[in-house]
């Protein structure tokens, strides 16, 4: 106490001046503590009372560090200058820092939401604001009424708080509240190197991660560290001229998305059939693109892509299903940040593969599908066993509620994202189908596309009417490809040949385009940095897509598809390369000379075909790389690996003499058998379906499996037949194969042989000895292996 006593014998405007010191230390310090604990919130949430503690001491060790910096050197400043005056302008300079400091705290919230990680040249240099004219405007979107309204609140509370508390003649209080802040810097920095449950960039104090980039080069390519060796080992692309500035500005986005829609149904991209006329007509004020690309043929791997702007991670399940707490940068909140208010449209069940759960994390304002509105025309049903809410309401109606919504506002701007359904398996045709061809299958799925098409032409009209065409974006595309055979696969997921990820993609605006094409590869995570330059807004440093006038772009694409096999490749000018990850088999094909895909070069090219690999090699390994770097700054947590030990096989038959027995293989190795003993018997009768399906019996058999286990085969042992017009038949029937957390339908089932079995409604029929396949899902760390092995 003798201290704090001889502190307050100094003269009364010093002593004040001492005080105000303190104490604007102590409430900053209170002010950056719940600012931090904000920060931390989900990890807080998720922790018990010990690593809550824990972390947050950790968060706070930066923060307090520069507090009782600043507040010890402008205290002895205070107290060793006897000038008063001087002592006031210290004392005034402190207040001053203090608000800045605390200004930069508040101001790092909105940056950890946008940018997962604070503000750096970095991120400054990639979003080139010093070279746009909308910056000025930029910031004044972002800094709102309300944001200006809580910085107000926050610096009275923090220098009115001080002033009025250094009325106070004693130091105590204060004096505590920096001690033990001191203690906790010094616990934060013994506890540093240990790991947490957050991204390190959520603990790191703004001030330090700004000071920390100066002198770099910026950009993506001066993060440094490991990032910047995550760039695709594609060669560089020829830059692509930016539009001239419009004599309006551009405030609106809208993404339209064709579902199932490869470039070669398209008119204007090779269609040849008179499906697409409004989306032809418009390329009169467009820029589009012949050499766009789905990284993957999902359509919940497409809103992956196009908003978080990035290929997603090399998975057979969709990233926010692996990492359910990812919190990206996602192009919505980009927008919403930016002042526009934003809205997804969907005329299929949003339910389905979970596009609801995902849209919502990325930020939307408004999510809507058919089960929102009304629809004369009606809404198209259809059930299945392996996927449901496939249902759709026609996509004309769609249009309707998307104008509906802009009408409620209409003076304020807006980013939408619509995606059709009716071109989704199975093919809705709508009212009036035409007759282009002869397959009825491929007919519905025509007319499907034509309803769309409406659709687009529907939404062009109102723009044009409404007068927001001049001062809208519009950037068309498929969300992926569709397949009819072309290379013995159906709808689109089981392939990466052209009609599977090659899509169309044009960006449309009456201002800045006039018709012209471009030859670009680009690819759905360019979209989100695509539509962010031309609005004039930063881009995230954190996405992996770029925009397609940036100068630093690369020439080449990665796509993959893990359901038909392991099927991962790349597209480099006309080089394009497949490689199945399951057999090892590999495609190499000149796109230049063979559009098609027909003439496969890899048996006739062995050195080109082995360099092909290696790029692919560099490739997966450079993106995983930048997989695993953005989930450890988003800091995601996977869900825990599914167990491995045991297959599951959930089977039924009928029995002739016998009932019908199975043998189980593991890549080659014996499982073990099993025996349907509650098959119904045919002998005497024939049996039913309901008499099939009551015999349902699950087997459970341990296995040791490998590090990368890549198929499960299960043999037919004792097919017995009666004959011809005889009832006696031992079959057997396969519903479902059950390992490592995935259940396998007979859509991912393959017969060994011809004429043993087949897809026989809900189930794999096998008729005669032989047996079926499963390519097991593989994960990308056994691909990445594989590709880099001589």
């Amino acid at each position: 106490m003798n201290a704090i006593s001889s502190l307050d014998n100094t003269p009364a405007a010093a002593g004040r001046n001492l005080r105000f010191v303190f104490w604007t230390g102590a409430v900053l310090g209170l002010i950056l503590a719940l600012a931090r604990g904000f920060a931390l919130r989900d990890g807080l949430a998720d922790a018990g009372l010990g690593d809550g503690l824990s972390l947050m001491v950790r968060g706070l060790g930066q923060d307090w560090l520069i507090v009782l910096v600043l507040t010890l050197v402008i205290a002895a400043l205070v107290r060793a200058f006897e000038n008063r005056v001087v002592a006031s302008m210290c004392t005034f300079l402190f207040a001053v820092t203090a608000v800045l400091v605390m200004l930069a705290g508040l101001a790092n919230l909105v940056a950890l939401r946008m940018l997962g990680a604070p503000l750096t040249m970095e991120w400054l240099a990639y979003s080139d604001l010093g070279n746009t004219d909308v910056a000025l405007d930029y910031m004044r979107r972002l800094v709102t009424v309300q944001v200006i309204a809580v910085g107000a609140v926050a610096i009275a509370a923090l220098l009115g708080g001080a002033a009025l508390m250094a009325r106070r003649r004693q130091l105590a209080t204060p004096l505590m509240m920096l001690s033990l802040m001191g203690f906790t810097v010094v616990v934060s920095f013994a506890q540093q190197g240990r790991p947490v449950n957050v991204a390190a960039a959520r603990l790191e104090n703004p001030i330090v991660a700004f000071a920390n980039s100066l002198g770099g080069e910026g950009g993506l390519d001066g993060l440094g560290g490991e990032y910047a060796g995550y760039q695709m080992p594609f060669g560089p692309a020829d830059p692509l001229p930016r539009p001239a500035e419009p004599a309006k500005p551009i405030r609106n986005a809208i993404v339209f998305a064709y579902e199932s829609t490869p470039a070669k149904q398209v008119q204007g991209w090779g269609g040849t059939l008179p499906v697409t006329p409004h989306l032809a007509a418009s390329l009169k004020h467009a820029l589009a693109f012949d050499r766009a690309y789905a990284h993957v043929p999902a359509s919940n791997y497409f809103l992956v892509s196009i908003f978080s702007a990035i290929a997603p991670e090399l998975s057979p399940v969709s990233m926010l299903a692996s990492w359910p707490d990812l919190d990206a940068t996602y192009l919505p909140e980009v927008m919403g940040l930016n002042g526009l208010r934003t809205a997804f449209f969907n005329s299929s069940d949003n339910r389905f593969q979970n596009t609801e759960g995902l849209v919502q994390a990325t930020g939307f304002d408004q999510i809507g599908d058919y089960r929102d509105w009304d629809c004369e025309t009606g809404v198209y049903e259809f059930e299945s066993v392996t996927d449901k809410y496939l249902n759709t309401s026609s996509d004309l109606c769609t249009i309707d509620e998307i104008v509906k919504w802009i009408e409620k506002r209409p003076d304020d701007p807006f980013f939408l994202a619509f995606r059709t359904g009716m071109t989704h398996y199975p093919y809705f045709p709508g009212e009036d189908p035409q007759d282009y061809v002869e397959d009825e299958t491929y007919n519905d799925y025509l007319n499907a596309l034509r309803v769309g098409d409406e659709a687009f032409g529907k939404l062009m009209a109102y723009l044009d009417e409404s007068g927001l065409a001049e001062e809208t974006l519009v950037v068309v595309l498929g969300d992926h490809g569709e397949a009819f055979g072309e290379h013995g696969t159906y709808v689109h997921a089981a392939g990466i040949n052209e009609e599977n990820v090659h899509i169309p993609m044009a960006l449309i605006n009456p201002q800045l385009f006039d018709g012209t094409r471009s030859d670009l590869i680009v690819g759905i995570a360019d979209i989100g940095p695509t539509i962010a330059d031309l609005l004039g807004f930063p881009i995230p440093s954190a996405w992996q897509g770029k925009s397609v006038f940036a100068d630093n772009r690369k020439n080449g694409v990665l796509f993959f598809s893990p359901w038909n096999g392991f099927l991962v490749g790349y597209r480099e000018g006309d080089e394009k390369f497949i490689y199945n990850g399951h057999s090892g088999e590999m495609a190499l094909y000149d796109l230049a000379s063979d559009p098609e895909e027909q003439n496969n070069l890899a048996d006739a090219d062995p050195a080109a075909t082995s360099a092909a690999r290696d790029k692919l090699g560099a490739v997966v390994s450079a993106h995983s790389k930048y997989i695993d770097w953005l989930l450890k700054q988003a800091g995601a947590r996977k869900q825990q690996k599914a167990d491995a030990s045991l297959i599951e096989i959930v089977a039924t038959g009928t029995s002739y003499k016998s009932a019908p027995e199975g043998w189980v293989m593991l890549d080659g190795e014996n499982v073990g058998g099993f025996k349907l003993t509650s098959a119904p018997s045919n002998a005497d009768r024939a049996v039913t379906r309901d008499e099939i399906d009551a015999a349902l019996t699950t087997f459970r058999m341990p296995v040791n499996a490998g590090a990368c286990p890549r198929r499960i085969e299960i043999f037919f042992l004792n097919d017995e037949w009666e004959g011809d017009g005889q009832t006696g038949d031992t079959d057997l029937y396969i519903r479902s194969v059950s390992f490592a957390g995935t259940t396998y339908y007979f859509n991912r089932f393959s017969s060994l042989e011809q004429g043993t079995g087949k897809v026989s409604g809900d189930y794999f029929h096998l008729w005669r000895k032989g047996g079926m396949r499963i390519d097991l899902d593989l994960d990308q760390s056994c691909l990445s292996a594989e590709l880099i092995e001589k």
